[in-house]
């Protein structure tokens, strides 16, 4: 039997590099008064309007009853606006207020620096092969929610 070598392990290195961004970004996040969890949902929001929560929830990763706080309180600041669905005009939607718009617009340039950062060293091929390798991996996973 082999020993497991955690600096090559695959969910260790992808968990560390996500903790680490998410951390630093987190602290320039402060300055416009959001979490990490409230920007992803902005900038989820700003990719594709009129989300229901249970979309929202897999876009942004996170769990219904944290989602549902954080959107409850993204609702209160004028940060988003319910709607009713595209898809099914009974159930609501959430959007982004302008106001969200603009708070979104002024912080995706800070963000594609941090990505930019994060690439440091790679070449542009090399950075689309990692998002594709990223995608794949994250598919891959789909079958352990099955079990």
């Amino acid at each position: 039997m082999t020993d497991h070598d955690l600096e090559r392990a695959i969910p260790y290195l992808l968990a560390r590099a996500g903790m680490r961004m998410g951390q630093s970004f987190s602290k320039e996040l402060k300055q416009f008064k959001l979490s990490l969890t409230e920007w992803r949902v902005c900038v989820a929001l700003h990719h594709k309007a009129h989300q229901r929560l249970s979309d929202l929830a897999l876009h942004t990763s996170t769990d219904a009853s944290t989602l549902s706080r954080v959107v409850d309180g993204l609702l209160q600041r004028g940060v988003l606006v319910r709607d009713r669905s595209d898809e099914d005009a009974r159930a609501l939607a959430l959007s982004l207020t302008e106001a969200g718009r603009d708070l979104t617009l002024r912080i995706i340039p800070l963000a594609q620096v941090y990505e930019r950062v994060s690439l440091a060293g790679l070449t542009t091929a090399q950075a689309e092969s990692l998002r594709d390798m990223l995608r794949m991996v994250y598919d891959n996973l789909a079958v352990l929610d099955n079990e």
